[in-house]
């Protein structure tokens, strides 16, 4: 099969984009990030919390308590971390975490965390 067989895409904006450009409401601004808010301003506390015993598993529930809050992680793999949530469901969590200089957007499973203790 010729390219000039293939239908050229609809462009109603004649833009560099193949399909034209992205169609929002007139009211709202394009958001990169919906599941994730914005970052946080500051760093997190210079302190890390002592290790609580607590379940192997994490309930969604109790995580949610901890929204947009700066929240302490500890995972099976022993790494350990600030991160602060901002959507929860019964799977995952995304967020933003701390790498020691910057807040990065971040999204964990929640069976990887053994222990989490928020701010």
């Amino acid at each position: 099969m010729s390219d000039d067989q293939f239908t050229v895409p609809h462009n109603p904006n004649n833009s560099e984009l193949p399909y034209g450009q992205p169609h929002y409401p007139k009211n709202q601004e394009p958001v990169e990030f919906t599941k994730q808010g914005a970052a946080p301003t500051n760093p997190p506390p210079s302190t890390i919390p002592k290790k609580q015993t607590g379940p192997l598993s994490i309930d969604p529930g109790a995580l949610r308590g901890c929204l947009y809050r700066d929240t302490y992680l500890r995972l099976v793999n022993r790494n350990s971390f600030w991160f602060h949530p901002t959507y929860i469901d019964y799977i995952t969590t995304t967020g933003f975490k701390w790498d020691g200089y910057a807040w990065i957007p971040w999204r964990i499973d929640l069976d990887r965390i053994i222990s989490f203790q928020c701010t």
